[in-house]
């Protein structure tokens, strides 16, 4: 129990530590997401490969396939279920 409770006082520490501010003058260091982002131009011709759950089944099937293939597809299945949507409301089922 004693250990349990200087363990989370332990953690607690050292996470408020790193929540002060940094001394007058020191660099702030940027996120390393953020750095990532911007040497890394965004290629469409990227492959994406993700995989998909088949109903019925344990295994997924791997499907692979560009960024722009990706981002197209998935503004067309938006498009569909706005124009489903729509049809739903406008024959008021």
């Amino acid at each position: 129990m004693i250990s349990a409770v200087l363990a989370a006082a332990f953690l607690l520490a050292d996470t408020t530590a790193a929540l002060q501010p940094a001394a007058e003058g020191a660099p702030i260091a940027k996120p390393a997401a953020a750095v990532a982002a911007k040497s890394k131009p965004d290629d469409s011709t990227t492959l994406v490969c993700k995989t998909e759950v088949v109903v019925g089944s344990r295994l997924g099937v791997k499907h692979c396939r560009t960024k722009a293939d990706a981002e197209m597809q998935k503004m067309e299945d938006r498009q569909a279920l706005e124009r489903a949507q729509t049809q739903i409301h406008i024959d008021g089922r």
